[in-house]
């Protein structure tokens, strides 16, 4: 029994789809509201010169980081698309390899039996006209047509050979091609594991985005508490979360560079 999803749920599945935003890894680049930032000015003013420069430093850190991570964002997308672009392209090649050279086999093929079926028709006739002469007994009109079966016969022997040389051709580009594209295709199968790869690092980004937007907040209320070395370590804390989004965002990318080299590699192999 097939389980089938209530239309209202199925509705509300796609509103929310146009609502939220599509892509889980992404996330706006934190900064501090106006009143935010003079919440800031005033926790760093209570500071030790020492600590409000630490807090500055930490969070215009924090600014680069995420100016950074939204810049390797659209590389990797970038990328991505390109890649994707391009499976997608060398993949429809791959079904058309030899098509012209298939085809023209096989108009070959069906030309030679068009060709040769008058020919076939004949040799058919004269084998019923002997066996019809067979039949009364009539020996010199059994020789005369027993010697025209034998003349077709060669003729016939000769189209069939043909015929079949001409589908053995066939047959063999066939499989040279559907073994080429077997080939081809277990090639670009390479890009599979790498998309698995991706998909971990997403997930992991998407964990660290929410674990820096909750800090975000931790960090916020302590600057309306005006509270200086708890702003210290949420800025920290999220420094270090910026970092872990780095790290996975080279991962992607070194992921994407071996998708574009499976492409490169099966692309020179259709050239």
């Amino acid at each position: 029994m097939k389980f089938r999803m209530p239309i209202a749920v199925l509705l509300l599945a796609v509103l929310l789809s146009a609502i939220l935003p599509a892509a889980v890894t992404e996330a706006a680049v934190n900064m501090l509201s106006s009143t935010a930032q003079k919440q800031f000015d005033k926790t760093k003013a209570g500071m030790t010169s020492t600590d409000a420069a630490k807090l500055q430093a930490s969070y215009q850190s924090f600014v680069q980081q995420q100016n950074s991570i939204a810049a390797q964002d659209t590389r990797i997308k970038s990328a991505s698309k390109a890649n994707d672009d391009k499976e997608s392209e060398l993949r429809q090649k791959i079904r058309t390899i030899d098509k012209a050279k298939l085809e023209a086999l096989e108009r070959k093929v069906a030309q030679l039996k068009n060709a040769y079926q008058p020919l076939f028709n004949q040799y058919a006739a004269a084998q019923a006209e002997l066996k019809a002469a067979r039949k009364y007994g009539i020996k010199e009109l059994t020789a005369a047509v027993q010697l025209k079966v034998d003349l077709f016969e060669i003729s016939v022997k000769s189209a069939k050979e043909e015929i079949r040389a001409a589908q053995a051709a066939l047959t063999s580009a066939k499989a040279a091609a559907n073994d080429k594209m077997k080939r081809l295709r277990g090639q670009l199968d390479a890009i599979t594991e790498e998309e698995k790869r991706i998909s971990v690092e997403k997930s992991a980004i998407s964990q660290l985005n929410k674990q820096k937007s909750e800090e975000w907040s931790d960090l916020l209320y302590a600057l309306r508490s005006y509270d200086g070395k708890t702003s210290i370590r949420s800025l920290a804390t999220l420094n270090g979360i910026a970092k872990q989004i780095a790290d996975r965002q080279v991962k992607i990318e070194g992921c994407e560079k071996k998708i574009a080299e499976v492409n490169k590699t099966v692309s020179n192999q259709l050239s």
